[in-house]
């Protein structure tokens, strides 16, 4: 894809503190956005944090936590564009706080839906709306998912699934023109983080990150794993 210029594309988690950046990054190159999110006080923000970008921004309330309410918003986004050009998957949280023998079994049910079954079904609703043969699916993972990870070990752990399912992805699409890439990052300096201080300064912003997927889905990259870990 030679330019983003009019291009269709969903941000899963675009309303997130990297997710926002990857947004800003694909609206300056002219790319149509949809970006679906539970919150509408974020999708708010979302638009007043993109105003005066060239690019269309298309915000809907919607939720990837069930499969129920991912096919309606599959449904929802399939009336808009019927096909899209890429989808990125920048979805999940962090926690950190307890060894894996003390995380209760509620903190362990609520990570693993929020940072591995939500990926699943991003993927299983948005890849079926690319398009065969010049389709990307963009998916945003944390370094977490190469290392051990003390004290945070259900979000590691759900990294690494994400990551070993997004592999899998690839090897299953190869025989298709649709390209999968899984972007790991190190510390990202969001406007959340920098709210409680400077990070370090050779963290990313999200805005690169935006133009480090810019650049994947401009040169159609054969690689699929891509670290940028500052």
């Amino acid at each position: 894809m030679a330019s983003l210029e009019g291009a269709k594309v969903v941000v899963a988690g675009g309303a997130g503190g990297v997710g926002e950046g990857i947004v800003r990054s694909l609206l300056r190159r002219g790319a149509r956005v949809l970006v679906p999110s539970r919150s509408e006080e974020k999708l708010r923000g979302l638009e007043e944090y993109c105003q005066g970008l060239p690019g269309e921004l298309i915000t809907l309330v919607g939720d990837l936590s069930g499969e129920e309410t991912a096919r309606a918003l599959q449904n929802r986004i399939y009336e808009r564009f019927r096909e899209l050009d890429v989808a990125v998957a920048s979805l999940g949280g962090w926690w950190q706080g307890k060894p894996l023998t003390s995380v209760d079994m509620g903190t362990w049910e609520r990570i693993l839906r929020e940072n591995l079954t939500a990926h699943f079904l991003a993927l299983k609703m948005l890849v079926p709306l690319l398009h065969p043969k010049t389709g990307s699916y963009v998916h945003v993972n944390g370094f977490s998912a190469e290392q051990a990870y003390p004290m945070a070990g259900p979000v590691a752990m759900a990294a690494a699934a994400q990551k070993s399912m997004v592999l899998t992805l690839a090897e299953e699409l190869e025989p298709t023109g649709i390209h999968v890439y899984e972007l790991i990052l190190g510390p990202i300096q969001t406007r959340e983080r920098l709210l409680r201080g400077p990070g370090q300064p050779d963290w990313y912003t999200p805005e690169e990150i935006g133009e480090q997927i810019v650049s994947l889905l401009t040169r159609r990259d054969d690689e699929v794993v891509h670290r940028l870990l500052s």
